[in-house]
């Protein structure tokens, strides 16, 4: 294998597009589609990933788990400075954890029907000790590997050769010095669109995702009808935010939990300037990749027009994002039911948007949350400078969304023929004398941070929602608490207990979520949705084509690494 030290600098749009990678015959290095001559004059600044694409296909490449030597800009301060542009920024020197020694890992580019071969590489030293001295938080420098959004396998598919596969001890998975072999076989009708991977090992996740370990994954379709990577420039915006120690490093549960967390940084830079020429069309693909905050993107005069959630394309429609579709609230206070969740992504969620630039050229701003739409404040992310030679370009028709197989409406006639179970689960952090969670703690258990941690009042769990809810933690068993037969159609009702919106992932299987807060709504397809404060969400599943054991669980992802997280066994 090839594996050629990278530069510290960070990738650019113009000098990019080759990510020193380690790759394997059947694999390709090429950037995104976009525009040739008389385009803007001025900088793009938005790092894009490498970006390898299958042959014949085959991906086949190493992901190799080691430490990174890089400065990043982030920003000086917090608060008001979050709302300027420009805003004081500060470059730090990082020492984070990896792939390849670089943030950010490429954009994989596949068709359905292809097969992916990951050799995860773990070249990590020997876990250090965390100080909080859970057991389940101790083992940062072990890992695994999740295809987030990904309808694939997600068992062990033959001795050594693994899939999606999620359910490691914490102790267990890939640890420093070992590998593991995953080959994803993608389904010839799986729906096209953007998906993620990152690491996902219980108790390490919310420190490896926050160091950057995160790449893209671009699945195409050639019965797609609606747009063609060669007519637009096509973007992927990983939106994040670093929890940077005084050295740079976010080595501990406690360091990417206690820091403050910079503002969000856009593929690792902070308010950088992206460019196009008036009249131009972009496709943008957001995925919060942020461990706990929500991103609700606007810019500036601009209307974007979302045309998928989490990969699933809208039924023949786009769905407006800009400033009037941004609230989370109605003035009342109480949520809009019927747009819920506006057009906010929880981490892990991703949108996909077209952007028509004006015809007027200038500077516009990309902006994130606002006071009437968000608890969070304010941020200016990013700026859109557009200027060139005009250019004509027509939108693609939303007639032309593809009708996905297997993604037909789930009605209420064909869960009845499949038996009609319903299943209500609560997710939620309590204190740790609330007569809701399990008692007594089962001994040998570490339910909570000791001591003097501020965590340590708190248990993070899942339960059975209903009048007496025994809430535990994901460590306290690692057998399956929902057994699911093959086939089966279901309607799942997720409830929180909290006032923050968690956002709850389910892996494998899509959601066709039907009421909010017990309202019915128009239907739509996801696989990360939060949950209203101190409500709930039903949605439908299909458990179609695999058996084997995965995980839901609140991708916030401290709270999934603290418990809030449960294993479905699909039989």
């Amino acid at each position: 294998m090839i594996d050629p030290t990278p530069s510290s600098a960070p990738l650019s749009r113009r000098d990019a597009l080759r990510w020193t990678f380690a790759l394997t015959l059947g694999s390709s290095v090429a950037g995104l589609a976009g525009c040739g001559g008389d385009g803007p004059t001025t900088e793009d600044t938005l790092p894009d990933p490498g970006v390898l694409r299958s042959v014949n296909g085959r991906l086949e490449m190493d992901l190799v788990l080691r430490y990174g030597h890089e400065p990043r800009t982030i920003n000086a301060s917090t608060g008001a400075q979050a709302a300027v542009y420009p805003a004081a920024s500060q470059q730090v020197m990082t020492e984070l954890r990896c792939y390849n020694g670089q943030y950010m890992a490429p954009t994989l580019i596949v068709n359905a029907g292809d097969v992916l071969r990951i050799r995860l590489v773990n070249q990590l030293p020997a876990n250090p000790v965390d100080p909080t001295t859970i057991a389940d938080l101790s083992f940062q420098n072990s890992t695994n590997l999740h295809f987030h959004g990904m309808h694939v396998d997600p068992k062990e598919i033959r001795p050594g050769v693994y899939g999606d596969y999620m359910v490691d001890s914490w102790d267990a998975g890939v640890v420093p010095g070992a590998t593991r072999q995953h080959e994803v076989h993608i389904p010839l009708d799986h729906p096209p669109g953007i998906y993620w991977y990152h690491p996902h090992l219980h108790g390490a996740t919310n420190a490896q995702v926050s160091s950057g370990m995160f790449g893209a994954i671009l699945i195409r379709s050639p019965d797609d009808a609606f747009v063609t990577p060669d007519e637009f420039t096509e973007r992927v915006f990983h939106v994040h935010k670093l929890s940077l120690d005084a050295d740079g490093r976010t080595d501990t549960f406690a360091e990417s939990e206690d820091v403050t967390a910079s503002n969000f940084v856009l593929n690792g830079a902070y308010q950088p300037t992206m460019t196009m020429r008036p009249g131009e069309i972009q496709i943008w693909h957001f995925i919060n990749v942020a461990s706990f905050y929500p991103f609700n993107p606007t810019l500036d005069q601009h209307v974007m027009q979302s045309f998928a959630r989490d990969g699933n394309v809208f039924d023949k429609k786009f769905i407006p994002v800009d400033a009037s579709t941004a609230p989370l609230t109605l003035a009342s206070g109480q949520i809009d039911v019927q747009h819920w969740p506006g057009n906010a992504l929880y981490p892990g969620g991703r949108l996909s948007v077209l952007v028509k630039a004006s015809d007027v050229p200038g500077s516009y701003l990309l902006r994130a949350g606002s006071a009437p739409s968000s608890q969070y404040d304010e941020e200016i992310v990013g700026r859109l400078v557009v200027e060139g030679v005009p250019v004509t370009m027509v939108m693609p028709s939303p007639a032309n969304l593809p009708a996905l197989a297997g993604y037909e409406p789930i009605t209420d006639d064909e869960v009845a023929r499949a038996g009609g179970k319903h299943r209500d689960l609560v997710l939620a952090a309590l204190q740790k004398d609330d007569p809701r969670i399990a008692s007594p703690i089962p001994a040998g258990e570490q339910w909570f941070i000791p001591d003097p941690d501020p965590q340590n009042e708190f248990v993070f769990g899942v339960g059975a929602a209903g009048p007496s809810i025994r809430l535990s933690p994901f460590q306290s068993s690692l057998t399956p608490t929902q057994t699911v037969p093959l086939n089966a159609v279901e309607e799942w009702t997720i409830h929180s207990l909290n006032e923050y919106p968690h956002p709850f992932h389910i892996h494998i299987n899509d959601m066709y979520v039907v009421r909010i807060n017990g309202e019915p709504v128009t239907p739509f397809w996801c696989d990360t949705l939060p949950v209203p404060s101190h409500g709930n969400f039903t949605f439908r599943m299909r458990f179609t084509d695999f058996t084997g054991k995965f995980v839901w669980h609140c991708h916030a992802l401290d709270h999934e690494d603290m418990g809030m997280m449960q294993l479905v066994d699909v039989v």
